[in-house]
């Protein structure tokens, strides 16, 4: 057996709509053609899938004429979506090699999984396989080297199969920045849409027989006072990616629901808080993330929005003895349609570049940690000032106070660490029922609009708006206690 050297492991994957695909496969195989290879992968787990539990990978993979053992984990940090821990050991053997954990022990995903095995009281087995057909070259780009890899083929549980088709982009020499600007090429060409997901996930999603991943969240920020608010502010960025790339990748997948749909909204809504907090002190940030995003958030709420109305009133109107009221079909777009777009992928591959990209300097001038406590003061004032004027406010403003009062929470989460954890978990926790309160004042006044909007060809609507409006008074009362008790809060920062 041979160690392959320890590295990273930084890939983008892609996957191909069945539009493209032999498009797709013509280009990878280019005027050279391209290395052809059979793959056929043992994906080992215990039956509780306690190592996909902990972000690792373990494989038994025959590649050609030879095996080849694999671990995969994610990074301590959480990730970006496009970097991983990776280890590999070629074995030169014709027949199925047994397991052997101990050979990746000298790689940080070696012992991620040493430590894991060591508190299982069973050993993990195969749980399902991949059988894949890979035309594979690599290919010199603008500062450096890729291997361009389109895999057809699928993933078998038992009796379940699931297909895959998609093409990978792995770094080879060079920075991350070249397998992102490989990645502009393909989306821009074929309409790809990026896929954070692994095969392992799926492949521990149809061995469980599970509809949808798991949600996604955000892991913490990594910062310190000495970073620059840019290096601090790529750091966040990263953060917020992970739970966009994880949910918006499961929905466009279709292994995500409603959940998912929620959480990537929220991950967007943290990133565009951060973004419009400490965006103008970074030169690298553009100005027009900010509009793609809110689109994107505009479009995921169309689903999020009829959620509320469908699903969490419908069944008070019956109480309230409400006629029969017959929701309007769906409109021809949907999340998955909106995040597949090219536009949407090319946004998080400027996103994915920017958090890659070399920091300014820290600025004496401008300490880390006094830039973040002076927004802190900021938003605290734009959003719990005078709580008992809140009944007198206009709906535009109330629904500005719940704004800042997110953005808040979101600064606050993530830029625990440079502060103690504790008091600001407190801190956030402290500002929960105010959040709960004004969201429930904004569903209503969702609701009470798309139940309006029906009213020219739905008649029974107007008994849903005025119910609706009848409860209007009361829940905004009921956000002003909650709004002073988070006034009343001490600062941490």
């Amino acid at each position: 057996m041979v160690d392959r050297p320890p590295r990273h492991e930084i890939e983008l994957k892609l996957s191909v709509p069945p539009d493209r695909v032999a498009a797709v496969r013509d280009a990878v195989l280019g005027r050279s053609g391209a290395h052809r290879v059979h793959l056929q992968a043992s994906y080992l787990d215990t039956p509780a899938f306690d190592l996909a539990a902990n972000g690792i990978g373990w494989r038994l993979r025959r590649e050609g004429r030879q095996w080849v053992q694999t671990v995969k984990a994610t990074l301590p940090d959480g990730g970006d979506g496009i970097r991983r821990l990776e280890h590999n050991v070629v074995f030169h053997a014709r027949n199925h090699p047994v397991a052997a954990a101990e050979l990746h022990i000298d790689h940080p995903a070696g012992v991620r999984l040493a430590e894991v095995l060591s508190t299982l009281d069973q050993a993990p087995t195969e749980r399902f396989r991949t059988d894949v057909w890979r035309e594979a070259r690599t290919v010199r780009v603008a500062g450096g080297r890729v291997e361009l890899a389109f895999d057809q083929g699928e993933i078998v549980a038992a009796e379940r199969r699931v297909p895959i088709c998609e093409l990978e982009i792995e770094l080879v020499s060079g920075t991350p920045h070249v397998v992102i600007d490989t990645a502009r090429q393909w989306v821009n060409r074929h309409s790809l849409w990026l896929d954070a997901g692994t095969k392992a996930q799926r492949g521990v999603l149809l061995a469980r027989g599970l509809p949808e991943v798991p949600t996604a969240k955000a892991p913490l920020a990594q910062l310190n006072p000495t970073m620059s608010v840019d290096a601090a502010l790529r750091e966040m960025t990263r953060a917020c990616l992970v739970q966009i790339m994880g949910n918006t990748s499961a929905v466009a997948r279709g292994v995500g629901g409603d959940e998912h749909v929620h959480q990537a909204r929220v991950g967007i809504r943290k990133l565009r808080s951060v973004l419009r907090e400490f965006g103008e002190l970074s030169t690298a940030v553009d100005p027009r993330w900010s509009d793609q995003l809110a689109a994107v958030f505009a479009g995921l709420g169309v689903d999020r929005d009829r959620q509320v109305v469908f699903a969490d009133w419908m069944s008070a109107l019956d109480e309230a003895g409400a006629p029969a009221i017959i929701p309007p079909a769906a409109g021809p777009g949907d999340s998955a349609t909106l995040l597949r777009d090219p536009s949407f992928t090319l946004l998080l591959l400027d996103l994915l570049d920017y958090v890659h990209g070399e920091p300014t300097a820290a600025d004496p001038a401008r300490e880390l940690v006094d830039v973040v406590a002076r927004r802190l003061d900021e938003l605290r004032s734009a959003s719990l000032r005078r709580p008992k004027r809140f009944v007198g406010l206009h709906i535009e403003a109330q629904h500005e106070i719940r704004k800042e009062l997110k953005r808040l929470r979101y600064v606050a989460e993530l830029t625990e660490s440079l502060f103690k954890p504790k008091r600001v978990r407190h801190y956030v926790r402290a500002l929960e029922p105010a959040q709960e309160a004004l969201g429930a004042l904004n569903d209503l006044v969702v609701a009470t609009e798309l139940f309006r909007a029906m009213t020219p060809t739905t008649s029974p609507a107007w008994f849903a708006v005025g119910w609706l409006s009848s409860l209007r008074n009361g829940t905004i009362e009921a956000c002003v206690a909650p709004l002073r008790a988070a006034a009343a809060v001490e600062p941490y920062w």
